[in-house]
């Protein structure tokens, strides 16, 4: 066989195979969603019955680098924006500094502790902004939302307390969350159904390209390109519980059943 020859077989091979595989996952597709509907509903369940629902609410700051938050001439240039696009990482830091914390806590005359609090605030600067956003996550969205507006209230003369020169202000204020924000179930379980589809389908082709056992005569030709000459006759009678079968002279098979009481030839 010719490197051409053998080229065109290898090509046809892999398409084949491509083939094979696509009609093996159609052939088992009803344990591909046996599979996927499994993941589905273990994930749901998981996340309906052990997991608790959180909530947001946030308050937006803009932040300003003069004192009276614009020029006198009544509008704000370039070096202004320059500069508050630059305090504002150094507020945000503040933002989640022990002394605003310890503000929060007492604004509010809660039983929090400063870790605690800590873990339910997150504070992030809007890109290429002068904003400011301050999220906080609880497991109550009426508590979350009093959070945020504590921070509201107290962060402006926190932040000109420490700096000394510019501040904040509330561009939006905090609002009770009518939807919670983790889990998210629906999309949690539509991910873990697809996830199973593909952990099956996975499995599914392993376990058959594992398998080297061949079937049928037409195996050997697609697997070696070789053609078959000849095959052993598959023996058939009414019972199925022969001891041993063997091919004598001149084509005569004979078999013994399993309880020796009888012994049969068959010139084929």
């Amino acid at each position: 066989m010719n490197e051409n020859q053998k080229s065109q077989k290898d090509t046809a091979r892999a398409e084949v195979s491509l083939w094979s595989i696509v009609g093996l996952l159609l052939r088992k597709i009803h344990w591909l969603i046996a599979a996927g509907l499994a993941f589905g509903i273990g994930v749901y369940l998981v996340l309906s019955l052990l997991v608790t629902p959180t909530f947001e609410s946030r308050v937006t700051f803009y932040v300003y680098n003069n004192s009276g938050g614009a020029s006198q001439s009544g509008s704000i240039d370039k070096s202004d924006l320059q500069a508050a696009e630059s305090l504002a990482t150094t507020y945000s830091k503040i933002l989640e500094s022990n002394s605003v914390l310890n503000a929060v806590l007492s604004d509010l005359n809660s039983t929090l502790t400063r870790k605690e609090l800590a873990q339910m605030v997150d504070v992030a600067v809007v890109t290429n902004t002068q904003l400011l956003e301050v999220v906080i996550t609880s497991t109550d969205a009426n508590f979350a939302c009093k959070v945020a507006e504590s921070f509201a209230s107290v962060a402006p003369a926190e932040i000109v307390r420490i700096t000394k020169a510019g501040g904040v202000e509330v561009v939006d204020h905090p609002e009770v969350a009518t939807e919670q924000t983790s889990p998210r179930t629906v999309f949690d379980t539509a991910i873990a159904v697809v996830v199973g589809v593909i952990i099956a389908a996975v499995i599914i082709i392993l376990k058959t390209l594992s398998d080297t056992t061949i079937y049928l005569p037409e195996d050997i030709e697609k697997l070696f390109g070789v053609a078959v000459i000849g095959q052993i006759p598959e023996i058939e009678g009414t019972e199925k519980n022969y001891k041993y079968w063997e091919l004598a002279n001149g084509g005569t098979i004979s078999y013994e059943t399993k309880d020796n009481t009888a012994k049969h030839e068959e010139q084929k």
